[in-house]
């Protein structure tokens, strides 16, 4: 993407500123050729604004990201075998209400060396057995695992109920908590997790609400502008990062301005780049900067963006209908966001499992898809062994490389490097 010159606006204001198809036998990769699901792909809604010429108002990123490395790291990619690395990929969630490592799971956990799992409410009795759960499932693993859940605060939450005072986040109008109190927001929520053995937390929300039409994100938000949402993302991957829990931001690049809800549906941003630039990215550059260990991307269309490659064949008609959901995009993950935000960090998937790709694509076709536009960490393929095999599949016939699979199992090992 050309560099152009005028950032001045954008600076000024960062200154004041989440059912496949169930098939039990893996496809092969011959199969990964066309959409599958529907015939027919979404209609994206009709522009409200004419299309830009796509370029940023300037690179945020002065200089290539760097990938780090440490002793630590490199022993343990040069340990790990192809299956161990490709399982380091792939989070998925614990089958429907386990709540404890028995005999009626561990055949599950032996199948595949999964590099984390996520926790959902009903994972959740009390505060013992969450962590009796977070310390059997850690000790049967090889390396560290992230244990994720989402403790938002407010109406997302997934173990408030175990504390005395539920979720953290009161019922404050949108757009009046201070940025100080959203530091200690996520400060009180890292010291809830971090005793329970989860170490990474999907939050903060990063999308701005800017379409009051948008309920899946709502009141989530910390509120309807950029200057407003962006600095009280920083405190929270703060309060969160600094009681040793690690944030991440989310929904890149923005769920904000959308009517539609990705868990039932595709959802579309119907902007252009500029408008990016200038709103949706800011809360994310934001807490890049306050240090943000990941981010999340969401099944979100750009009709009026382009620069996507068709990665895999499936993907062109999808690149040429303006549909192509922002997780399978290397336009967004590594041009964006690796090369002009210049994030080094974790990119994760929202739930895998969500209508948005399932009512389209298979399991193997949507893990393949995003671990090529960039994706480090799969959340939730709705079938993990299925997932796990397509991209065993892609590297065996070639259709990734050693090193691309290094480069992410490289960012997760450094990242494990540093759990508490």
């Amino acid at each position: 993407m050309k560099k152009c010159i005028a950032l001045g606006a954008l600076v000024a204001m960062m200154l004041v500123f989440f059912a496949c198809a169930n098939d039990t036998d893996p496809l092969s990769l011959a199969e990964y050729t066309l959409p599958a699901m529907e015939t027919t792909m979404p209609l994206a809604p009709e522009p409200s604004t004419p299309t830009e010429p796509e370029c940023p108002p300037q690179s945020y990123a002065s200089a290539e990201y760097q990938l780090e490395s440490s002793a630590f790291v490199e022993y343990w990619l040069a340990q790990l075998t192809l299956e161990e690395k490709i399982g380091q990929l792939i989070m998925p969630r614990l089958p429907w209400q386990t709540t404890a490592v028995n005999a009626d799971l561990q055949p599950w956990l032996d199948a595949i060396p999964f590099g984390g799992f996520i926790l959902f409410s009903d994972n959740v009795q009390s505060i013992g057995q969450v962590q009796q759960l977070t310390n059997d499932l850690q000790a049967q693993a090889r390396l560290p695992l992230f244990i994720s859940t989402d403790e938002e605060g407010g109406r997302v939450s997934r173990v408030g109920r175990l504390f005395p005072n539920g979720a953290t986040l009161p019922a404050f109008e949108i757009g009046q908590m201070s940025v100080h109190y959203a530091y200690d927001i996520a400060a009180v929520n890292a010291d809830r997790l971090l005793p329970l053995g989860i170490n990474m937390n999907f939050a903060p929300v990063a999308d701005i609400w800017s379409n009051p039409s948008n309920t899946v994100i709502g009141n989530r938000s910390f509120g309807h502008t950029a200057e407003v949402v962006s600095p009280h993302v920083a405190a929270a991957v703060e309060g969160l990062q600094d009681s040793g829990v690690f944030a991440t931001l989310k929904h890149f690049p923005g769920h904000g301005d959308t009517y539609e809800d990705s868990h039932y549906q595709l959802a579309f941003h119907n902007h252009d780049i500029y408008r990016f630039w200038e709103k949706e990215a800011l809360p994310f550059i934001s807490g890049i900067e306050a240090g943000a260990a990941a981010i999340m991307t969401g099944h979100i269309s750009t009709p009026q963006i382009s620069g996507h490659t068709a990665l895999l064949p499936w993907m062109q008609p999808w690149i040429d209908s303006g549909n192509l959901p922002a997780t399978f995009s290397d336009f967004w993950l590594q041009e964006v966001l690796r090369g002009e935000m210049g994030f080094g960090g974790l990119i994760i998937t929202d739930g895998l499992e969500m209508r948005a790709l399932t009512d389209h694509f298979m399991c193997g076709q949507i893990a393949l898809g995003a671990f090529l536009a960039g994706a480090d960490i799969l959340l939730i393929p709705a079938n993990p062994a299925e997932a796990f095999q397509a991209l065993l599949d892609g590297y065996h016939e070639g259709i990734f490389t050693r090193e691309r699979l290094n480069e992410s199992v490289r960012r997760i090992l450094y990242a494990k490097e540093g759990l508490r």
